[in-house]
């Protein structure tokens, strides 16, 4: 009970020296205005900063279910790609692929192998045979080919290692 009686005269005596003492209570309203913003300015970066970190874990989830997808589909396709070599025949890229390319930004490397080996794939079917019959012309065309496909399955196989990896991540 004392403690309450000891508060209350110390409030009365602060609020009494205050009174007495005017420039005090601007200060005191400005010091108040100064932590009161200081406040506000905390707790909006606060925010802010677990708003990202959502907005992070949101995008590393879509990563990796994206990339899920694609290990799938690159590992059917590799074979494809290693056929189309030893035949010297021309290949589609994946369906599955082509119709998830607005999505491969988020995957970062790894989307970026798998345009290249899109990009790489499309120049071998649209380049033209040789209208020449001559042997070297044909084998010429034949060995960039054999390099255009070659390079399209690095392409794929480190796409699947990147993607792999992504998939391995843990988020927090």
């Amino acid at each position: 009970m004392d403690w309450i009686v000891w508060i209350k005269g110390s409030l009365s005596s602060a609020l009494g020296w205050c009174e007495a003492h005017p420039g005090i209570a601007n200060w005191l309203q400005a010091i108040g205005s100064i932590a009161a913003i200081v406040l506000i300015y905390l707790f909006a970066l606060f925010q802010f900063r677990r708003t990202r970190s959502h907005e992070e874990i949101d995008r590393i989830r879509k990563a990796q279910g994206l990339a899920l997808i694609l290990v799938a589909v690159l590992v059917a396709f590799k074979p494809k790609i290693e056929a189309a070599i030893t035949q010297q025949s021309k290949i589609e890229p994946p369906d599955e692929v082509l119709r998830l390319l607005d999505q491969l930004y988020i995957l970062g490397v790894a989307g970026g192998l798998i345009l290249q080996m899109i990009a790489t794939l499309q120049a071998h079917n649209q380049a033209a045979p040789p209208s020449d019959e001559a042997e070297d012309v044909r084998n010429s065309y034949a060995s960039i080919g054999r390099q255009r496909l070659d390079l399209a399955l690095r392409y794929c196989e480190d796409a699947i290692d990147a993607l792999t990896k992504l998939t391995r991540v843990r988020t927090a």
